[in-house]
């Protein structure tokens, strides 16, 4: 599937190949035969571009997880209890329910 995923806001294509994928080829002639009489030069400025915008594309999408991390822990956290604070010389009770089989050998 090629959908946007909503921690990264990126789809995998966009993050694997640094575009969306094109449902239509392009249909003028003219833009492709420019394209096709290019330099080695702007051939080389044309892959550096792309390999820039796929390293942007990258750290935009860490942001978004980030973000989706921080988020997501605040809905987490949101409901729940206050947290017990313990000191030394406290007295607590503990289930031993999961332990048992080592007390019993």
């Amino acid at each position: 599937m090629n959908t946007i995923n909503s921690s990264t806001g990126f789809t995998p294509f966009q993050l694997r190949m640094g575009r969306s994928p094109h449902i239509i080829p392009p249909l003028l002639t003219s833009e492709i035969a420019t394209v096709t009489e290019s330099t080695n030069e702007a051939d080389a400025q044309h892959a550096a571009d792309l390999i820039k915008h796929l390293e942007i594309n990258v750290l935009q999408a860490q942001d978004n997880l980030l973000v989706a991390k921080v988020s997501q822990a605040a809905a987490a956290n949101a409901h729940r209890g206050k947290e017990d604070v313990f000191v030394i010389g406290d007295l607590v009770m503990l289930s031993t329910l999961h332990c048992r089989r080592d007390y019993l050998q």
